[in-house]
């Protein structure tokens, strides 16, 4: 029999998977129908490797977000840190699909679907459209980093793991930096589409401090 904390953990738990898996089932919906395809087949085995991946850094992060979120109630906190939270993994388990070549691609509809999030946790206006140009600019310099990673998919067992890790570095790193930034923008009053220049020099130096952060092991 559970004891009432262990009972309260357990629905909290149940309540966090079930909102990742709307996260999850949303963000598939915007991926090419073959690629969700593969990427749903191989989720199992893949999500595992992603937890396993974040729970070994997120502990590095943490610190740097602080100052996005200075005065900022504890219920938009917990929002914001879920919704970058559920992206950051659905972007790791992409980093270890078995689909060479796509997961840099693929990191867009799960940007937009954590910029959409965000921009409605704060009351903001919305533009899919122009988010859209944003997160693909941003996708091309993952990608030249994540190059490697993606040749080395092609080889079978040991080539397929390693490129994975390499890729769930970027794709985790590129997502966490947008997520954070934007809520750094929006909590400041500044829209990322009027305000291009400013977005693209903190997410430069966010993304160089994670990196950073990444090579302390």
């Amino acid at each position: 029999m559970f004891k009432k904390s262990d009972k309260k953990i357990k629905e909290n738990d149940q309540e966090s998977n079930a909102a990742f898996e709307e996260f999850f089932n949303q963000v598939l919906k915007k991926m090419p129908a073959r690629s969700a395809k593969i990427i749903s087949s191989s989720l199992t085995v893949s999500k595992a490797k992603a937890e396993q991946f974040l729970a070994s850094n997120s502990q590095k992060f943490d610190h740097l977000f602080d100052e996005f979120l200075v005065g900022v109630d504890s219920q938009t906190r917990r929002k914001c840190h879920e919704t970058i939270h559920f992206a950051t993994l659905t972007a790791a388990i992409v980093g270890f699909s078995p689909i060479p070549f796509s997961d840099a691609v693929l990191l867009v509809p799960i940007q937009l679907t954590m910029m959409m999030r965000l921009y409605k946790i704060f009351g903001a206006s919305w533009s899919e459209a122009l988010a859209k140009g944003i997160t693909k600019e941003l996708v091309v310099v993952g990608l030249g980093r994540s190059l490697v990673g993606n040749v080395l998919k092609f080889v079978p067992a040991v080539g397929t793991i390693a490129g994975g890790a390499i890729n769930a570095t970027v794709a985790t790193t590129i997502t966490e930096a947008l997520g954070w930034v934007t809520v750094k923008m929006l909590n400041d009053g500044e829209d990322i589409f009027n305000n291009v220049l400013t977005f693209e020099g903190q997410f430069k130096g966010l993304v160089s401090k994670l990196q950073k952060a990444n090579k302390k092991k």
